[in-house]
């Protein structure tokens, strides 16, 4: 009651100012928050604290005032684990474990640096310093994904009204590298699926025909896959991912439009079966892609292990990914087979399917049997010694 008659008896238009003992002058005002925030300092005028109130009036009538409590306390690293925990994808759900886990992985490594930091004190000079000690190590790509991490975090601080402008330029977000990566050509291709262990042979088909991912085909069980009309099609729906701390994680795949029925060529129907009948289990869950030891699940580092030997004798280490399988159906489902837009984007999980669709269909789409037969057909492969492949292009 005391304090409120002070100020009661102090009242400027707007605000409040007390004549402290030190004969300095403290200025406060409510804030749209309610709340009353007093200024940081004080002043030796009654006139200056009044300045004082009239700016931050000012900033109120313009909706450019910041909770100064929020402001002051906020450091980059609890903000971002905030924003990071509170983001959501496109389609307004959670963000998906491993994305968030590679957010993380970026709040605490490339950009630790910040972590302490109010975000006030992020400016445009220390981003371009720390860009640039970033891409000194020739860390090109992981420091256009840290940016874009950082410019997205400092988007919603600005929506939030904690900093005015993002500090963060759009071009410091884009990701460059000095490797140019590729889809395997046709004779490529026969290479690695005639070199890679017999284990992962199909999954080099279904990736490449297909357009699985792999998180996609590892994830797949005998009863995803149908033999309708001669040839093989598979119900795309899941994905599983390896989360460092959480273990396997088992979501639908990217995106929704990443639910799909992957339709395959006839010739493929021969290998497919063969590898159902050899090397998977008879009941309806049995893993396509069985595991060894006693992992759920298919590590990358046990597939890379031979398909890197794989890529080696193909003289394609540097060039081609595994990702680079999907593209490599892509580009042949358009040039080769004839595809439209539209269609490749199907083929590539990119539209919706529904669960009609997928779990009650009986007959192969007629257009999507022509693209797969159109498709072109694995050659015969010569010894390793005669079909090593050089290298061409830019590698890193």
């Amino acid at each position: 009651m005391t304090e409120t008659r002070k100020y009661k008896a102090n009242r400027e238009d707007w605000g409040s100012i007390r004549a402290l003992p030190s004969g300095r002058f403290q200025a406060s005002y409510i804030g749209p928050d309610g709340e009353r925030h007093k200024a940081a300092l004080t002043y030796s005028t009654r006139t200056d604290a009044r300045a004082w109130l009239s700016s931050i009036r000012t900033d109120i009538q313009r909706g450019k005032w910041k909770n100064p409590k929020t402001v002051s306390a906020e450091t980059f690293a609890v903000y971002a684990e905030t924003w990071i925990s509170q983001r959501s994808n496109a389609q307004g759900q959670p963000l998906r474990p491993k994305t968030a886990t590679e957010y993380r992985r970026h709040v605490a490594k490339g950009l630790s640096e910040f972590a302490g930091d109010k975000l006030s004190a992020i400016t445009p000079a220390r981003v371009r310093t720390w860009h640039a000690n970033r891409i000194a190590p020739g860390t090109k790509t992981t420091a256009g994904a840290e940016a874009r991490v950082l410019r997205a975090i400092l988007n919603t601080a600005v929506e939030d009204g904690i900093i005015e402008v993002n500090p963060v330029p759009s071009k410091l977000t884009k990701s460059k590298t000095n490797r140019t990566f590729r889809p395997p050509t046709l004779e490529e291709l026969a290479v690695l699926y005639d070199q890679i262990d017999d284990r992962y042979k199909l999954a080099v088909l279904i990736a490449a025909y297909g357009g699985l991912r792999l998180s996609e085909w590892r994830a797949l069980r005998r009863r995803d896959i149908a033999l309708i009309d001669g040839r093989y099609v598979i119900d795309v729906h899941r994905q599983a991912q390896y989360v460092t701390g959480r273990g396997w994680i088992i979501s639908p795949p990217k995106s929704d439009r990443g639910i799909r029925m992957a339709t395959l060529p006839t010739w493929i129907t021969g290998p497919l079966t063969a590898h159902l009948n050899s090397r998977v289990g008879a009941f309806p869950d049995s893993l396509l892609f069985a595991p060894k030891g006693r992992s759920e699940f298919i590590h990358d580092s046990d597939f890379n292990k031979t398909w890197n030997a794989a890529r080696d004798i193909a003289g394609v280490r540097r060039l081609v990914r595994e990702h680079d399988l999907r593209s490599f159906g892509g580009s042949h489902l358009m040039g080769t087979a004839g595809a439209s837009l539209f269609e490749t984007r199907d083929f590539l999980g990119h539209s919706e399917s529904t669960v009609t669709e997928r779990h009650y269909i009986k007959k192969i789409s007629d257009r999507a049997a022509e693209l797969a037969d159109k498709m072109p057909v694995l050659p015969p492969v010569m010894p390793p010694n005669v079909t090593k492949l050089p290298e061409t292009g830019t590698g890193g």
